[in-house]
């Protein structure tokens, strides 16, 4: 993710976070709104494989599917970013979720 999208990712993440509308957060944050439903599009679109033009992109994460036993339920989902996701069999200690944070800060940028 380059610095552009994640600065905007972020945004759209305060905006889920927060429960507010596009347009109430643009205000207070002094962003033009239409810049952060263009930025939502846009990156949906990458999370998606596609390009702004409807072409797939290439990517440089393979998507893995991990098959669970019919006794096995994933209780956990990590959001690293959009379109990355990890699923859990359970919550993970919280010394390696702070690991996996470091490690991935500069990785997903």
């Amino acid at each position: 993710m380059t610095k552009k999208e994640q600065y905007w990712s972020e945004h759209l993440a305060a905006i889920s976070a927060e429960n507010v509308t596009t347009k109430a957060y643009a205000e207070r944050e002094g962003l033009s709104a239409a810049s952060l439903y263009y930025w939502r599009k846009r990156l949906r679109q990458t999370a998606s494989g596609q390009s702004g033009t409807g072409r797939p992109t290439r990517s440089k994460l393979v998507p893995v599917q991990v098959a669970a036993s019919s006794q096995q339920r994933l209780t956990c989902t990590l959001t690293l970013a959009p379109g990355i996701h990890l699923e859990l069999a359970q919550l993970p200690e919280p010394q390696w979720l702070a690991s996996l944070a470091t490690a991935s800060a500069g990785q997903l940028r």
